[in-house]
């Protein structure tokens, strides 16, 4: 139980990083994404290996095949997310890009063969309600930006669950060190080839400590998906938009309305309700 606690400051944690994350990529937006994609695995890969070499942690082949579908899914929800960041606003990007709980069951359920409680179907229920509440469908206009931001959630669900997999078999650092090195190498083709200068000296700060932030997110994270199950401690991501609001407010005069306020407490509820079910995840068919 103790644990669990832990696995829920871990990803209280990675909410308010993803929110600052949210916030930098909002003030270079003018920035190729392909360039800040890089810079978010390329800046802190030398802490993650650092961590590597001092605790003597060895890379194997045994589950290679998980690292690249966590890799590879993981890589595609922050393309995704980038541009939903860069192209809708801060509120409802962020929105859209925490929907991963809502795909999190299908996942559980068609993978792993498991079904979640129902208490947790309710929390997660609520959440949805205060996504629809923010989003508020009559004004809501279906783009590019808004399908990005579907996609980060659906495959940020599929990394989540990959990451809960593989932390039965590897340690934190040795699923951070996989995804960083995958990455780097992936994403430095595409930043090569969309490469543009960048003169202003402000934006290197940005991205400086865009990369610097994304790693204690990645750390952050992983450690609460390896701690708590998926489906759980994935709804406190929701509490990334309550930050994600203010700093919208703070820093981009993004005052939020009643229905902000609305869905915000709603997604809050979720969490809370999430946080406090004790029931685990069952094969399909077995009563509980």
């Amino acid at each position: 139980m103790e644990k669990e606690h832990h696995g829920f400051i871990y990803g209280l944690l990675a909410a308010v990083s993803a929110a600052i994350i949210a916030v930098l990529i909002k003030l270079t937006a003018h920035v190729p994404t392909e360039t800040l994609v890089f810079a978010r695995f390329f800046i802190p890969a030398p802490f993650l290996f650092w961590i590597v070499i001092h605790k003597k942690i060895g890379l194997s082949w045994k589950k290679i095949l998980h690292h690249l579908l966590r890799s590879l899914a993981g890589l595609t929800s922050m393309y995704c997310y980038f541009y939903a960041i860069k192209n809708l606003p801060l509120v409802n990007a962020l929105t859209l890009s925490n929907t991963s709980p809502l795909f999190m069951p299908l996942i559980v359920l068609v993978w792993l063969k498991l079904v979640v409680s129902k208490w947790r179907y309710l929390a997660l229920g609520i959440g949805f309600l205060g996504v629809i509440i923010l989003l508020r469908p009559g004004n809501f206009h279906f783009n590019l930006g808004t399908m990005a931001g579907l996609g980060t959630g659906f495959f940020s669900a599929l990394a989540y669950v990959t990451i809960r997999q593989l932390s039965k078999v590897e340690s934190t650092e040795t699923i951070l060190a996989y995804y960083f090195l995958i990455a780097t190498c992936i994403t430095f083709f595409p930043m090569v080839a969309a490469w543009e200068p960048i003169p202003r000296p402000i934006d290197w700060v940005y991205i400086l400590a865009m990369g610097i932030v994304s790693f204690i997110y990645q750390y952050v994270l992983t450690r609460s998906y390896t701690l708590v199950a998926a489906t759980k401690v994935s709804t406190l991501g929701y509490l990334a938009l309550v930050f994600g609001g203010l700093a919208g407010w703070w820093i981009f005069n993004e005052v939020p309305d009643l229905w902000v306020v609305m869905g915000s407490s709603l997604i809050i509820l979720s969490a809370i309700l999430a946080l406090f079910d004790k029931t685990p995840a069952h094969r399909y068919g077995e009563r509980h």
